[in-house]
């Protein structure tokens, strides 16, 4: 077929950036992957040994085979996402068991508290753990376990509870709230529903692995409000809010600090003296939102528009090439008006009847490749002549094609129609045209 073409030019220095970049995104998730792993206890030698076996494979691919990596990796991207979401799942479960332990323990302590003051019963005083881990719900466990025989042997002593003791006791393990107020008020159930509200965002706070430090002091704000102030319920959706704020910030914090680091990662990858670089990675270790989503917002742009200049420049440099060893004419000026308006025409002659339209975005990923008429010189024409010039031009594409090829250029066709098929498009073939090209409307793209 010797018709139209639209083609793709990949360039040795575009394939390099194609394998650094999928790379550099497997190489952040894998890393985050373990990261979190590690943390939670669950990075054993098969799962880390599966990870670095993917790593390895992928990058033991030759760039040359780019359409492979673009096909592949990304699939393994979302492959890797699946499994840590199946890890999220395992974890958030085993947390979300520990902090119902933690709520139990931290009710039952509260109300002993409470008991034992209330009758004067002697008694060490502890805190909470600050930090809810097996390790210190277990000694936490064995101090309240401590606290209740204390009451059994006062009660043992006294013979028998109030009722008021009675009931409080029935209460001791039920896990009623870790947000109790100084006085159980059994008729303030609006008060117990806004108490848990607060308490459902400290346990995602805590599942979701987000500041323990942060948990401890919202319970501790929440601790010191008045239940009998007038402003208890108001002060205490105030504090909900400014929980559920919080929360909503970190996980945000953490989205976008994962996201700049791979863009950092993928950005050193071009092999470029970008002094933002230093400054983007400080970012990472504070937490001022607005500072990183605009940091991952210009790094984002900035690796897109560097790593398509270069793509760019060695396409258009090597087609250049090609098209002058296959004996067509290219000046400067002919090349400044294909960048600027995205359409190069050439010939071989000054005086040629015919010629080839090169249209392309600005960028090159695509070049749609024709002949042309000179419109001026319709008379020497006959619609064989125009075929046949369709013809020649095909030997001549295959011609620029084994030379880019040898230049080690990855050449696609993506689409191609027979000679004589679409009737030949008619410009001035003169050198006033190719003049005239510098000033015509920007933006014709293919």
């Amino acid at each position: 077929m010797s018709g139209p073409k639209v083609v793709r030019i990949v360039t040795p220095e575009e394939r390099r950036i194609i394998k650094q970049k999928w790379i550099s995104r497997l190489k952040s998730k894998i890393a985050n992957v373990e990261s979190y792993a590690l943390k939670h206890n669950a990075l054993n030698d098969d799962l880390k040994t599966a990870l670095q076996k993917t790593l390895n494979h992928y990058q033991n691919i030759s760039e040359d085979d780019y359409s492979r990596i673009e096909r592949e990796i990304p699939n393994q991207i979302k492959f890797l996402e699946t499994e840590k979401k199946n890890l999220v799942k395992k974890v958030v479960k085993e947390r979300a068991s520990k902090w119902e332990t933690y709520k139990n323990l931290k009710s039952t302590h509260n109300e002993l508290r409470f008991l034992l003051k209330k009758k004067h019963i002697k008694f060490n005083d502890f805190e909470a753990p600050s930090i809810i881990s097996e390790e210190q719900i277990e000694i936490y466990s064995k101090h309240i376990d401590a606290l209740y025989t204390i009451l059994k042997n006062a009660a043992f002593n006294e013979q028998e509870l109030t009722g008021e003791q009675v009931e409080i006791q029935t209460r001791l393990s039920s896990g009623d709230s870790l947000l109790s107020v100084e006085k159980w008020k059994s008729n303030r159930p609006k008060v117990i529903t806004r108490l848990k509200k607060l308490e459902n965002t400290l346990k995602e706070m805590y599942v979701t692995d987000v500041s323990q430090g942060k948990i401890q002091e919202f319970i501790q704000r929440c601790n010191e409000l008045n239940s009998s102030d007038t402003n208890y319920s108001l002060l205490l959706d105030s504090l909900t809010i400014e929980a559920a704020t919080f929360y909503k910030e970190q996980l945000e914090l953490r989205e976008i600090k994962e996201s700049l680091e791979r863009i950092i990662a993928q950005l050193e990858t071009l092999e470029l003296k970008i002094q933002f670089i230093s400054k983007w990675k400080a970012l990472l270790k504070l937490d001022n939102l607005t500072d990183l989503q605009n940091a991952l917002e210009k790094a984002t742009r900035l690796y897109d528009e560097e790593s398509q200049r270069i793509i760019t420049e060695t396409r258009r440099k090597a087609i250049k090439k090609a098209l002058k060893d296959a004996g067509y004419e290219v000046n400067d000026g002919m090349e400044t008006a294909w960048v600027e308006n995205g359409r190069l025409v050439v010939k071989k002659a000054k005086n040629a009847l015919y010629g080839v339209e090169f249209m392309s975005p600005k960028n090159l990923s695509r070049i749609q490749a024709r002949v042309i008429a000179d419109e001026n010189r319709k008379n020497e024409r006959t619609p064989s002549l125009d075929k046949n010039q369709e013809e020649v031009w095909c030997d001549e594409f295959h011609e620029i094609k084994a030379i880019l090829e040898n230049e080690d250029l990855s050449i696609i066709v993506d689409k191609m129609q027979e000679a004589g098929s679409v009737e030949l498009k008619e410009v001035a073939l003169d050198e006033s045209y190719i003049r005239s090209e510098k000033h015509t409307k920007k933006g014709r793209k293919l």
